[in-house]
């Protein structure tokens, strides 16, 4: 049986979870030298750089779910309810738009993208500030905001698609 993982499923969910374990060491990084140090890889008789690449891509991809689902349920929701971007949610529509706007499919998951980096920078500001970290709040702030205006802009470009009248129409 062949197991195929969309790059999208790649980029989407295992980036997001290593990017969001990465910043978890930058703000805690005695409970990192502590994971290493410890007697735990000793127990498994493994090598500990095996079990840990392991565990780091299995967490890291559950967490990228997790934060991806985040940026659907309440992200995505909080933006459209206070129209901080605009939305055409008739996907009927939409896949119509599709057949003749290929380029509809792109812009869509680089909605999603921005979307789920949203809620991950903000879920990295949220921990640094519980750890008093004002450098990495403050990064992780300004990077959510960059990551909104992109959300905003290919949403923008989305909603002026699906408005655009058929061209066969505008030819007649």
């Amino acid at each position: 049986m062949e197991m195929k993982i969309p790059f999208y499923n790649i980029v989407n969910m295992l980036l997001t979870g290593l990017v969001f374990v990465g910043g978890l060491i930058i703000i805690f990084p005695q409970y990192a030298i502590q994971l290493i140090q410890s007697d735990f890889y000793e127990k498994l008789k493994t090598g500990p750089e095996v079990i840990l690449t392991i565990c780091i891509f299995a967490i890291a991809y559950e967490i990228g779910l997790i934060i991806n689902r985040i940026g659907s349920v309440i992200i995505e929701p909080f933006l459209k309810r206070f129209k901080l971007i605009p939305f055409n949610d008739d996907y009927t529509l939409f896949n119509d738009k599709k057949k003749d706007y290929p380029i509809l499919g792109t812009l869509s998951r680089e909605f999603a993208l921005s979307r789920t980096s949203i809620a991950l920078f903000l879920l990295l500001s949220i921990v640094s500030i519980y750890n008093r970290n004002c450098v990495v709040f403050i990064s992780c702030v300004v990077i959510s905001i960059v990551f909104y205006l992109s959300c905003r802009k290919h949403s923008s470009k989305i909603v002026q698609l699906m408005d655009k009248p058929k061209e066969s129409a505008i030819k007649k």
